[in-house]
């Protein structure tokens, strides 16, 4: 019985290197993409829009029926959030800061 847990755990182990090296493939082709397109903001908004909706997508649809229904297993989580990086986020520039872009290229400019 414990030799067959012990497969099962390295089967899953090996699933999710796996599955973190997929992700690591298309994390750099992304962000080749936004370095193909550094002077195209248009299209490189575009492109945040398409990561927010797939962050909201994953949190809405996947992340949030998968939460632990017990106080035990909520308390892991939230113990694994504290430690390894807390609660993901897409930030959202607010439009003074873009304003501060715009000002630093007039001062460069005069």
């Amino acid at each position: 019985m414990a030799q067959t847990e012990i497969q099962s755990q390295n089967q899953s182990q090996q699933g999710q290197t796996a599955d973190i090296s997929e992700l690591e493939a298309i994390s750099d082709r992304l962000w080749a993409m936004a370095q193909d397109l550094q002077n195209d903001p248009a299209s490189l908004l575009k492109m945040l829009r398409v990561l927010e909706a797939i962050h909201k997508r994953i949190r809405d649809q996947v992340f949030q029926p998968a939460l632990p229904t017990s106080r035990h297993e909520l308390f892991n989580l939230l113990r694994d959030i504290e430690t390894n990086g807390g609660w993901p986020h897409i930030y959202r520039m607010k439009i003074n800061e873009i304003c501060r872009y715009l000002e630093q290229d007039e001062d460069l400019d005069a």
